[in-house]
């Protein structure tokens, strides 16, 4: 072999080692959660380390416990152990690598555990990120295997720290969506509690209006009308809220039947009417005679369109506001469908500005 063929022999076990290192670095950043970074670290670590299996334990107080195998020991998912005396609890309070050549230098449990499964030399890496402990990686090999060395530690550390971020960042993600979890759902519960007292003013009101505990004076009728149109008012902003949060949930459910274009539409007018009225605009429903029957969720069908005017009204401050129900274009062969268009003499909306609709919260001013 000539001097310059025996140069590129450590260049290309180099390149060889950067190349797994990115292949493992991107298989960790693919995982969506943690389990999956967990389980992708034992395998890159199983195969980096030349060994016959890998585990990560997460430790609390005084107890660890497995919550990732990878190899033929699979009888270690979900074992928990006693902390005290093992090298998991150097290991985590020390934060450096420690290496394992055999039962004797683990406590009385891992002494009996590793004897069992024959397991050999370990190596056992802490896992950390942000300067916070996420676990502690174990390497192991067969008994009678050879012991792990320098070069084994410095490549299972660089995995371990791969992991690490990715695990971190994986687990914000979890807390994030914990958290907005909870928050859809405490937005739920609170539509709900607050749906109840609502109905009841809405029954109360209706019983004023029609008279029925006596008759009322003109203004007293206008109070009425008007506590009525806030009632509905807030009762849709009710909705809006249960909607998003089932949306965020993904728990919305559709029901699917005929929809009454006219009942819509008369309950639309009975709340957005009155808006347009005291904003002094007017308020046209256009609707294209000898319309097909409709097939959707008519109660959502009636929300959109609720919150499609309201919207409109709310941004109109002179002329009027247009609801047009029309034939749209065909859906396939012998299925038409119906185009509902709101047109408005408003402030409309930027060319530049159109990229925010439809983000939840978003709104163009303050």
């Amino acid at each position: 072999m000539s001097t310059h063929e025996s140069s590129r022999i450590p260049e290309l076990d180099r390149s060889a080692a950067l190349g797994t290192l990115r292949s493992v670095a991107r298989a960790l950043a693919a995982g969506t959660n943690s389990n999956d970074v967990l389980q992708t670290l034992c395998q890159a670590a199983t195969t980096r380390g030349r060994s016959t299996g890998a585990s990560v334990s997460e430790i609390s107080a005084d107890t660890g416990v497995f919550v990732a195998v990878a190899g033929d020991r699979q009888s270690l998912r979900g074992v928990r152990f006693p902390l005290a005396g093992t090298i998991t609890a150097r290991v985590a309070a020390e934060r450096r690598t420690i290496a394992v050549n055999g039962p004797s230098e683990s406590s009385p449990f891992f002494a009996a555990l590793l004897q069992e499964l024959a397991i050999g030399p370990i190596l056992v890496l802490p896992l950390i990120a942000q300067n916070e402990l996420l676990g502690v990686l174990s390497v192991f090999r067969d008994a009678g295997q050879l012991p792990f060395d320098e070069h084994d530690a410095e490549r299972l550390g660089t995995v371990a720290d791969l992991a690490s971020l990715a695990l971190w960042k994986a687990r914000l993600l979890e807390n994030v969506q914990s958290a907005d979890a909870a928050k859809s759902s405490l937005l739920a519960t609170l539509s709900h509690e607050l749906r109840t007292p609502l109905t009841a003013l809405e029954g109360y009101s209706e019983l004023l209006e029609d008279e029925i505990l006596g008759p009322l004076a003109p203004p007293q009728r206008d109070v009425i009308v008007r506590l009525r149109t806030v009632g509905r008012h807030l009762g849709a902003l009710i909705e809006d809220i249960l909607t998003y949060a089932s949306l965020e949930a993904e728990r919305l459910t559709l029901r699917d039947g005929v929809v009454r274009l006219e009942e819509v539409l008369d309950g639309l007018l009975a709340i957005v009417e009155p808006l347009a009225r005291e904003k002094g605009i007017a308020l046209r429903v256009e609707l294209e005679p000898g319309l097909p029957d409709l097939r959707s969720d008519e109660a959502h069908v009636r929300q959109i369109l609720l919150n499609l005017c309201q919207n409109a009204i709310k941004f109109t401050e002179r002329g009027e506001v247009v609801l047009k129900v029309a034939r749209g274009s065909p859906q396939g062969v012998g299925s038409p469908t119906i185009r509902f268009k709101v047109r408005d003499s408003g402030i409309g909306i930027a060319a530049v500005d159109l990229q925010r609709l439809f983000r939840p919260f978003s709104q163009l001013e303050d």
